[in-house]
């Protein structure tokens, strides 16, 4: 591949994206009245409204709503809904299959607070493609990301682009900070 030899390195779309980013700005010294207001009628609401309504007298807690398709594909329901559930589409608290949308998602597409699979978003994420707050895989996007290819707030990598956070890369680190580790 030829590059000029004053590009340096890494791709021209990164670089044009941290460009064209805002930098952060100083807040303001006296705060706005208008968020006093909200955040009194706010706790006015969580503190005594909701507990005169009484939402959670129509909540069950006691059972889970369990369903399986009858439909089935290679042996497994089509759709699953429950605590456990294993389907081609698995929704519940720990589903597992093609498309798992739970709480500790185990699939090829997974999403939850904890997500595992091929294509993970979660709060904390691994998988091949992972997208999260904390995202660990080969291509990782998120608050902290590491894998082969990183970008996030914090990002640790073979190639590690931050933006206006911190990047540390094996090959190539692009950030407000940057080192290379391992040189």
């Amino acid at each position: 591949m030829l590059t000029r030899p004053d590009a340096g390195p890494g791709c021209s779309w990164m670089k044009g994206l941290q460009e064209s980013l805002p930098k952060p700005s100083v807040p303001p010294e006296t705060p706005n009245p208008w968020f006093r207001w909200f955040w009194g009628f706010y706790l006015f609401l969580m503190l005594v409204l909701v507990p005169l309504t009484r939402p959670w007298s129509s909540v069950n807690l006691n059972g889970t709503r369990e369903y399986q398709s009858r439909m089935r594909i290679a042996g497994m329901p089509l759709m699953a809904v429950g605590a456990h559930p294993s389907a081609v589409i698995a929704i519940g608290g720990r589903p597992t299959g093609l498309i798992a949308i739970g709480g500790v998602a185990v699939g090829v597409v997974a999403i939850g607070g904890l997500a595992f699979g091929g294509i993970a978003l979660g709060g904390l994420s691994a998988a091949i493609f992972a997208l999260g707050g904390g995202a660990l895989g080969w291509w990782a996007i998120g608050g902290g990301a590491a894998g082969r290819y990183a970008f996030g707030g914090l990002a640790f990598g073979d190639y590690a682009y931050a933006g206006n956070g911190v990047a540390y890369g094996y090959h190539e680190a692009s950030g407000r900070q940057k080192e290379k580790l391992l040189e």
